[in-house]
C-alpha cells in the first residue's frame, strides 16, 4: 500500500514540475481551440404553447444559442419582408425577451394583407427565413447553410434569396 501511495505522489510531483516549466499555449494553439467553437444558432418554435400566458399572443418563439454566452435582444435583428399591392415593404421587428434565457417572443408587427416572410438574424451571421402562409401562420422555416472546413455552417441570407422567396409566396396567393 505504501509503494502505491509513493508512486502516485512521485507521479503528481513529476507532473507538477513539468507543468511549471512548460511554455504557455502558443497563439497557434489558441487559434486552433477557437476554431472548434460552434457558430451562433437559432431555431424557431411554432406553434407557441397556447397555455403559456406570458407568450400566448406570440406568433413564434426564437431559441438562440451562442458559444460565448446567453444571447440578448441586442444579438438579434429581425425584419418582415413583404409585397403588398405589388409594392415591396420592410418592417423592422422587435423581439421580446421571455422568462427563459435565450428565448425570444415575436408578435405580429406587419400588415395582414400581402405576402410576407420573416428574416431573423443572430450575431450578424446565422439567419432564419420564416415563410408565412395566406393566413399569416408559419408555413416553413429555413436556416441556410454554407460549406465550411468539413462542416456546414449557417450563413446570412442574400437579398435576391428574399426576393425569390417572396415571389413564390406571392404567386401562391389568390
Amino acid at each position: 500500500m505504501n509503494r502505491r501511495l509513493h508512486a502516485v505522489t512521485v507521479a503528481l510531483v513529476s507532473f507538477a514540475a513539468i507543468a511549471a516549466v512548460a511554455p504557455a499555449p502558443s497563439r497557434a494553439a489558441s487559434f486552433a481551440a477557437a476554431a472548434f467553437k460552434w457558430p451562433p444558432w437559432l431555431s424557431i418554435e411554432w406553434p407557441v404553447n397556447p397555455y403559456d400566458r406570458a407568450n400566448r399572443d406570440a406568433l413564434l418563439l426564437v431559441h438562440a444559442a451562442m458559444h460565448e454566452g446567453v444571447p440578448t435582444t441586442r444579438d438579434l435583428t429581425g425584419s418582415a419582408e413583404g409585397i403588398v399591392n405589388g409594392q415591396r415593404q420592410t418592417v423592422t421587428l422587435r423581439l421580446d425577451a421571455t422568462s427563459e434565457p435565450g428565448v425570444f417572443a415575436l408578435r405580429r408587427q406587419w400588415p395582414s394583407e400581402g405576402a410576407w416572410l420573416l428574416r431573423i438574424t443572430l450575431a450578424k451571421s446565422t439567419t432564419a427565413r420564416v415563410s408565412l402562409d395566406r393566413s399569416g401562420a408559419v408555413s416553413s422555416v429555413d436556416v441556410p447553410m454554407r460549406a465550411g472546413a468539413g462542416d456546414r455552417l449557417p450563413r446570412a441570407i442574400a437579398e435576391h434569396e428574399i426576393d425569390s422567396t417572396l415571389a413564390v409566396i406571392a404567386s401562391q396567393r389568390p
